[in-house]
């Protein structure tokens, strides 16, 4: 009764064609609410639809205004392909007019050219597209002429040179020769003359022969003084050669490398070969090899007077600290063992 009801009241309106029922009642509250979240989710999905249809019919729209745009030339290139044409037609007519003045000059050069040919045998010719002028005859006849008689020269005149060289011109043709290549003249033998001999002249040559023998042989045996290592590092010490008795003082660095002086001669660094070290300095003058140093003499320079080290706590030589801990009384001591 209730949609009748309802339905009555919608034709009464003027409403008959739409739905009269938008309300169903339920007698359970549970399946009224299972219904309206249905219908709630219904509604949202419907809404989340009627969005991506609106959205995707304004890309569509956007899409063919953009085709169109694209479609439509701009008035820029229509005047571009406009003269993009012109300048074609003009060059078809530049090249009909060129191709037309080379036909017409190729038809110059053919009226007017003159071929002549050789032909398979040889010493003839073949008929040219044109007969031969009597001045072109005459000049091919002279050509053949000046090659007969050169070729005749070519022929005559050895024969002409040997008859010559061994018939009545032998004797003058020899005579030039002679002239031109002379016979080398004779060396003698150098003359040897004895002169005295003097034997003590060669004994004293060979006395000095064997002095200076000696004095090499002494300077090689010389003895090459031999430092002895040792455990202490930054102290100088008065220590002896390990192979002479003569006295020397040293000063050990961390690296292993030493600085000496000794008597004779300035100070001297031993430099350990076994760390690896930069570029030598200018005042370092490399003297020889000992065991696993490399020996430099210090001529001049840094650490080269003992002033340097008595007024400096340490010196840098090649990167190695060496200190002067105990070098003032080590000096004196050297000095007084020097004397």
């Amino acid at each position: 009764m209730q949609m009748l009801s309802q339905a009555y009241e919608k034709v009464m309106t003027g409403h008959g064609h739409e739905e009269a029922v938008h309300v169903v009642y339920l007698k359970s509250n549970e399946q009224t609410v299972v219904w309206k979240k249905k219908c709630q989710q219904l509604e949202e999905q419907f809404t989340e639809l009627k969005q991506q249809n609106e959205e995707l019919e304004r890309k569509l729209k956007a899409a063919r205004e953009e085709l169109k745009q694209k479609a439509t030339p701009s008035d820029d290139e229509k005047n571009y392909k406009q003269m993009m044409e012109e300048d074609m037609q003009a060059l078809r007519r530049e090249n009909r007019r060129l191709q037309s003045k080379v036909d017409s000059l190729r038809l110059e050069k053919r009226s007017d050219s003159k071929e002549i040919t050789k032909s398979e045998l040889p010493g003839q010719l073949v008929a040219a597209s044109q007969k031969l002028t009597p001045a072109v005859a005459s000049q091919i006849k002279a050509i053949g002429r000046s090659r007969y008689w050169a070729r005749l020269a070519v022929l005559a005149i050895p024969i002409a040179l040997v008859w010559i060289a061994m018939g009545p011109g032998k004797e003058p043709l020899m005579n030039v020769w002679n002239s031109l290549n002379p016979p080398p003249q004779k060396v003698s033998k150098p003359s040897m003359r004895l002169l005295h001999h003097d034997p003590s002249e060669n004994e004293e040559d060979e006395n000095k022969k064997t002095a200076s023998t000696e004095n090499l042989q002494s300077a090689e045996k010389k003895i090459v003084p031999v430092i002895q290592l040792s455990n202490e590092v930054g102290i100088w010490q008065l220590m002896k050669f390990a192979n002479t008795s003569n006295y020397y003082i040293s000063v050990r660095s961390e690296k292993g490398s030493y600085v000496i002086k000794s008597c004779e001669g300035d100070f001297q660094y031993y430099k350990n070969t076994l760390q690896r070290s930069g570029r030598m300095a200018a005042n370092l003058i490399y003297a020889r090899d000992e065991r696993h140093f490399e020996i430099y003499d210090i001529p001049y320079g840094n650490g080269s007077f003992a002033h340097n080290w008595a007024k400096s706590k340490s010196l840098l030589i090649n990167n190695e600290y060496f200190p002067n801990n105990n070098f003032a009384s080590s000096y004196s001591n050297l000095q007084q063992h020097c004397q």
